[in-house]
């Protein structure tokens, strides 16, 4: 995380730490980028795998060494819940293919519907809002995976690869500052989509639903 943005909300820990601040959750956080990784999937009850700067399609080794400890999570059972590269890096540990999205970024707050609910989505209620932050999209889903959600932007938001692994394209983890100064550093890349996103932070969002989704998934290993 740049510095620029650390003094704004902290690192990807510190916004999963505030975004489950009343729960009760203990946060032990691995940095896969730096090759940080558990040594068994047992070692925690589940796992939340953030956004990242980087792009799944970079020939990474900590992108493939991530991937092999996702299909080994898959194995053992051990519940999973990713979010944007999460869900993006989830997909091609699987099988699935993700690619620059022609249709441009996703910035902004985005209405997600659901389209086929689970059980544990105790509130499965149309549409879920969340801040967008993503030029990458999943263009091809793993055998057996399922589309729960779909945006106007982007059709694979919330995919099901097992019961037990889920991955969604919004951050809940994400406020308003934080978003505001991710897209404020963004003018040429966002061009005309920059003043939308901008003022589309003032809705509403779905974050503690989405927080309730992670935990009853990580329940119900």
């Amino acid at each position: 995380m740049p510095d620029e943005y650390l003094a704004i909300a902290g690192d990807y820990v510190e916004m999963f730490t505030v975004l489950f601040h009343d729960r009760d959750v203990t946060i032990v956080p691995f940095e896969a980028y730096n090759g940080q990784l558990p040594e068994t999937p047992l070692d925690s009850d589940g796992y939340v795998i953030s956004g990242s700067r980087a792009s799944v399609c970079e020939d990474e080794q900590w992108i493939r060494d991530l991937e092999e400890f996702i299909r080994a999570s898959v194995e053992a059972s051990v519940p999973i819940f990713g979010v944007c590269f999460g869900l993006q890096v989830m997909a091609t540990a699987l099988g699935g293919s993700v690619e620059k999205f022609p249709g441009g970024w996703g910035v902004g707050v985005h209405e997600m519907t659901v389209e086929s609910p689970r059980s544990w989505m105790h509130d499965s209620s149309n549409p879920v809002s969340l801040i967008m932050s993503h030029e990458d999209q999943i263009t091809r889903l793993p055998a057996r995976a399922s589309v729960l959600g779909s945006s106007d932007h982007c059709e694979n938001y919330l995919v099901e690869f097992t019961p037990i692994h889920i991955g969604i394209q919004g951050h809940p983890e994400f406020g308003v500052p934080f978003a505001e100064a991710i897209y404020g550093d963004r003018p040429e890349q966002l061009g005309e989509l920059a003043g939308p996103a901008l003022a589309s932070l003032g809705k509403r969002t779905d974050s503690s639903r989405v927080v309730d989704w992670i935990l009853t998934v990580f329940g119900s290993r």
